[in-house]
This record gives C-alpha cells, structure tokens and sequence, in this order.
C-alpha cells in the first residue's frame, strides 16, 4: 500500500509525548483516577520502578470495572444505607485495589523508528487510542494517542 500523506511517514518520534504521565502497576485505582482527572488524560502507561511498560490502563479498563461493580452494588444495595452515594461505595470498593488488577497486560506498543503510517494501521487494527512508544527492552519512552494524529493533520506539517 502507498501511503499519499507524507506525514505519516515521519516516524513516531517526532511526535510521541515524550516522558508520559504514566502509574506503577501496585498504586491504587484511586491514583490512577485522580492522576488521569488531573492532567486530563484517557490511559496512563503502566510501569514497574524501572520505568518499563507492563501495561496500559484506559479509560474502557476503569468502565468495565465500574460495570462489574454495579452489578455487585446491585446485589448488595439493600445492605447499605440508601444514604450512601453511590461513588462513594464505588470508590470504597474499587479505590484501593492495585492498578494491576484492572490495566490490560498486554499493551500493544511500537518502537521509535515506527512511522506513524503503522502507529495508524496498528491502532486501527487493535482497536486501540493509545500507543505506548518503549525501547527494545520495553522502557516506557513516550505514548502516541489518536489525538496526535489530529494534531499531525491539522498542522500541515
């Protein structure tokens, strides 16, 4: 396939967000979420103490949990007091769980001499927003998201 946009043969390096906010697989949820609600982000890279990828946690990881917590709230509702916000309940039930129990383990991720024409092809093919960019041993380098192509396209350059 010939790629007509020559922006997407720039690699991924001149575009990557370099130093990503990212959260250690063992901090909790509630990290997480206040560290995404803070800096406004959609996933954060997940990173052990030596700041290699283990995996990602996306906003749709954070939903499926709060999904399975409804239906658990749903069955225990009657036992608490109806006072009680329910978020309040959610984050007594999920705030303290590690990062670990809820992130996807196996992020799909590129190297930096990817071009963006693959980080493109890849994100639609996995169905996925965010690329964490890592070195060949998987130290977490940079992310690319959707968003950056968005950017790419309405700069022109």
């Amino acid at each position: 396939m010939t790629v007509s946009n020559p922006d997407l043969l720039i690699s991924v390096e001149s575009v990557m967000h370099r130093r990503p906010i990212s959260v250690r697989r063992d901090e909790t949820i509630q990290d997480a979420v206040d560290r995404m609600t803070e800096h406004h982000l959609s996933a954060l890279p997940v990173v052990d103490d030596g700041n290699y990828l283990t995996g990602i946690l996306t906003i749709s990881d954070l939903l499926r949990v709060m999904q399975d917590a409804e239906r658990t709230l749903d069955s225990d509702l009657a036992i608490h007091d109806t006072t009680l916000v329910i978020t309040d309940l959610i984050r007594a039930t999920l705030g303290t769980d590690e990062v670990s129990n809820v992130s996807t383990d196996q992020a799909i991720t590129v190297e930096q001499g990817t071009s963006m024409h693959e980080v493109a092809k890849l994100m639609i093919e996995h169905q996925v927003h965010h690329v964490p960019v890592t070195s060949s041993d998987r130290r977490l380098l940079g992310i690319i998201s959707a968003v950056d192509f968005v950017r790419l396209a309405a700069s022109g350059t």
